[in-house]
């Protein structure tokens, strides 16, 4: 004859406490995901405002190249457009 061993449940307060710890990790593991798409997606605008930086840079250099081709150097009053020769 064989031994009958009893099987062990948990508490209806151990599997609640079990089910709970089960939902707060899917929820911060969800978490997690939205804070890294968010961490891609501002890194994507910052990567886009980065060559916009570059772009504006090279029109005012441009610019500026093609004002003191124009004038000579100079100083601008950006909102008048007066000229003041630099010496």
């Amino acid at each position: 004859m064989g031994i009958v061993t009893e099987n062990k449940v948990l508490t209806q307060e151990e599997i609640q406490t079990l089910k709970t710890i089960q939902e707060e990790t899917q929820a911060i593991i969800m978490e997690l995901g939205e804070i890294e798409l968010i961490t891609i997606q501002l890194e994507e605008r910052k990567t886009g405002a980065k060559q916009f930086l570059q772009e504006i840079t090279q029109k005012e250099k441009d610019f500026t190249q093609s004002i003191f081709e124009k004038y000579g150097k100079c100083s601008i009053n950006p909102q008048t457009g007066e000229i003041t020769p630099v010496s």
